[in-house]
């Protein structure tokens, strides 16, 4: 391994310890599911600004759905942004899975001025991403191939007429502002903590993803919403 990747292995795993140390030894079953409702309102402000046809295109299309509502940004000395939010898988089927909940740390989101946090939006294409969730931890462009979201007129077009598709495209809203967001070197841990808390007893993702949790209310309202895609 060269310097340069030990070196950002390092601080990936600097801001994973960061994001466990804070969040999830806190967490009670009242904040998971204020986290869940959290991320069903970023899930409609996204998807109802009017420049996010191409997000709204990729999310009638995809495999899972990520939501990482008040992304904030680790400190000078590490870098990079870090949350806890959840994941939702699609069944083959077509419906919705209930959240299972993540933390991420090393997400070069990029704030808006003014603003101390911002939301990230990431639609999950392929299994190859799905299943880098389902393993518990993952490293986006490792485990799977992260690019940011394209917007703009002909985005749809370039996507769909692409040689080959990332596994997952991403994108941030801060202080109002939409635009694609990078998470190539992030890492994301499944929360064990809060999706027991959540659930009422110790569940794996594959339980959550298969749909063998009695999903609570505010599960319910965000598969909703999904649901309209």
């Amino acid at each position: 391994m060269k310097i340069k990747d030990k070196i950002i292995t390092c601080m990936v795993a600097s801001l994973l310890c960061l994001a466990l140390a804070a969040p999830v030894a806190a967490m009670s079953k009242a904040e998971a599911g204020l986290k869940v409702e959290e991320a069903r309102i970023s899930l409609m402000q996204f998807t109802s600004s009017p420049d996010t046809s191409t997000p709204r295109w990729l999310l009638a299309r995809c495999k899972g759905v990520a939501l990482f509502p008040g992304m904030v940004k680790a400190g000078f000395i590490v870098g990079g942004n870090y949350g806890t939010g959840v994941i939702v898988s699609r069944r083959p089927d077509g419906s919705w899975s209930g959240p299972a909940f993540f933390i991420m740390g090393g997400a070069s989101i990029g704030l808006q001025i003014g603003a101390q946090s911002a939301d990230l939006f990431m639609v999950i294409m392929t299994k190859t991403g799905l299943d880098a969730v389902l393993r518990n931890q993952a490293k986006f462009g490792v485990d799977a191939s992260a690019v940011a979201g394209p917007v703009g007129r002909d985005a749809q077009a370039a996507i769909a007429g692409a040689s080959t598709q990332a596994d997952l495209y991403s994108y941030s809203r801060s202080a109002g502002a939409f635009l694609g967001a990078s998470v190539s070197g992030a890492g994301i841990e499944f929360d064990k903590e809060a999706s027991a808390a959540y659930y009422g007893r110790p569940v794996t993702v594959a339980e959550i993803f298969d749909g063998k949790v009695e999903l609570p209310p505010s599960a319910k309202a965000l598969v909703e919403a999904l649901e309209k895609f």
